[in-house]
C-alpha cells in the first residue's frame, strides 16, 4: 500500500443512521482524499472490460469513462475488549434496574438473539455490552462484557463505572 493507492470504499448499511455515521466520518476524515464518487458506478465481472469499455465509449464521450481493476483488500477492524466486575451488597434485582436504566440512558438496542446482550453506538465508535447478574448471599456480582471498536470500548467501561457507582 502506497500514498497513491486509491479504493473503492462500499459501506453497506441497514438503517438510516448507520449510513449517516459513515457518511460523517468519510466526509471529514482528514488524511489524503476522500471524493464521493461522481456519474454513474457499477461494479462488473464476468464480462470483457475491454469489450463493454469500447461499446460505453460509443454511446459517451472517451473522456468521461474511468475504469479500475479492482481487488478486494483484506482488512480487519482492531477490536478491543473491556471487562468490569463489580460485587456489591445491593440485591439482583436492583443491579439489574441499574443495568437496564444505564443501557437506556447509552439508547442501547437489545439483541433479539442473545438475551442480555446490546449494541451501543458512541461517538467514540460502536460496542457490543453483555451483562450477567450473579447472585450471593451477601449481594450480587455484576460482570459487564464490552467489545468494540474505536475507543468505544474503554468509553464505555468509565461510563458503566461511574453511573453505577450512583445507584449500587
Amino acid at each position: 500500500m502506497t500514498a497513491d493507492d486509491t479504493y473503492l470504499v462500499v459501506v453497506d448499511y441497514e438503517a438510516d443512521t448507520e449510513r449517516k455515521r459513515a457518511e460523517y466520518l468519510l466526509d471529514n476524515w482528514d488524511e489524503g482524499s476522500v471524493e464521493s464518487v461522481r456519474g454513474l458506478t457499477r461494479l462488473v465481472s464476468g464480462t470483457d472490460i475491454h469489450e463493454l469499455y469500447d461499446a460505453l465509449a460509443a454511446k459517451v464521450p472517451e473522456d468521461q469513462i474511468e475504469t479500475y481493476d479492482l481487488t478486494p483488500v483484506n482488512s480487519e477492524a482492531s477490536t478491543s475488549d473491556e471487562r468490569l466486575d463489580i460485587r456489591t451488597q445491593t440485591d439482583p434485582e436492583r443491579v439489574e434496574w441499574a443495568v437496564e436504566s444505564v443501557l437506556n440512558k447509552r439508547k442501547a438496542v437489545e439483541d433479539p438473539e442473545q438475551d442480555d446482550t446490546y449494541a451501543v453506538y458512541t461517538k467514540k465508535g460502536r460496542a457490543t455490552v453483555r451483562y450477567d447478574v450473579v447472585p450471593r448471599d451477601d449481594g450480587s456480582t455484576l460482570e459487564i462484557r464490552i467489545e468494540g471498536y474505536g475507543e468505544a470500548t474503554e468509553f464505555l467501561r468509565d461510563f458503566f463505572e461511574e453511573e453505577l457507582g450512583y445507584m449500587l
